[in-house]
């Protein structure tokens, strides 16, 4: 909001200052602050400033007309998570191939079909990499934000698989351009009190040579350093549950096989 639109506002009786300084500064307390608040929302819903000015002055209760504002709002997010999960899946059945019949293009549309996906149970997702050097040990990298190491990872975001997102965090981690390789571990995670229960996913890595390990570039706001660890370095700088997740990893890569965890112990 900048201080020419402010005018244009007091200008046009669509929000007064407070009071105005003896050097031309206007001055806004909480009242004409949460009259601003509701203008920028409508401005949102799209209506024109003639419009806007006529509906906060008919508002008497603030608190209400909130209310209606962040129902108006909802609405407005169902429609557009409607039309982006329909454009999502179009684009997924463009990419494989499929033969979707054309009736199934608008279920998504539906308020129904919303209404049910919006009540499903939500879980969080992470994807990680196991990636080793020719001494057999594993690179850990230590987040600026965390008390402790991890293997390279990310968040999975909406409408990405676990592997594409491994991908994204090698490049985004470490600067290369490393293909992951096959699952290796699958680790369910209980609920805590400071987070959502949460599906983990730990892909096998490549084996980097000296000059993709020199090629390592971190973005330092995230990760303040990286190192290559030894089992007796991992049991130091790892929590217990990836302790444990990291050593089944390693197992189910030795073994050739995939495991299923559960806060990384098999099930």
């Amino acid at each position: 909001m900048t201080a020419r639109t402010l005018r244009y506002y007091d200008e046009i009786g669509l929000l007064r200052p407070a009071g105005v300084g003896s050097n031309g500064h206007r001055y806004y307390e909480r009242e004409q602050l949460l009259r601003l608040q509701q203008i920028l929302l409508l401005r949102e819903l799209g209506l024109d400033l003639a419009t806007i000015g006529g509906v906060v002055d008919a508002e008497h209760d603030p608190i209400e007309a909130l209310r209606r504002h962040h129902r108006r709002l909802l609405d407005q997010r169902g429609r557009l998570d409607r039309l982006a999960a329909t454009v999502a899946i179009t684009v997924r059945d463009l990419e494989e191939g499929t033969d979707m019949p054309a009736e199934n293009l608008f279920d998504a549309m539906t308020p129904e079909r919303a209404e049910y996906l919006g009540g499903l149970p939500k879980k969080r997702i992470a994807a990680g990499v196991l990636l080793s050097d020719d001494l057999g040990r594993t690179l850990l990298v230590e987040p600026t934000y965390k008390s402790y190491w991890q293997l390279p990872g990310v968040v999975v975001e909406a409408d990405e698989s676990p592997f594409v997102a491994t991908a994204r965090a090698i490049r985004h981690e470490l600067g290369l351009s490393v293909k992951p390789g096959r699952l290796l571990v699958t680790d369910w995670v209980a609920p805590s009190p400071n987070r959502i229960e949460g599906l983990l996913f730990v892909y096998d890595g490549a084996v980097l040579s000296s000059d993709q390990s020199a090629a390592i570039v971190l973005p330092q706001t995230e990760l303040r350093s990286w190192a290559w660890c030894t089992d007796d370095e991992l049991e130091d700088r790892l929590p217990a549950h990836m302790l444990r997740r990291t050593r089944k990893a390693l197992q189910a890569r030795a073994d050739d096989t995939t495991l299923y965890l559960e806060n990384g112990h098999p099930a």
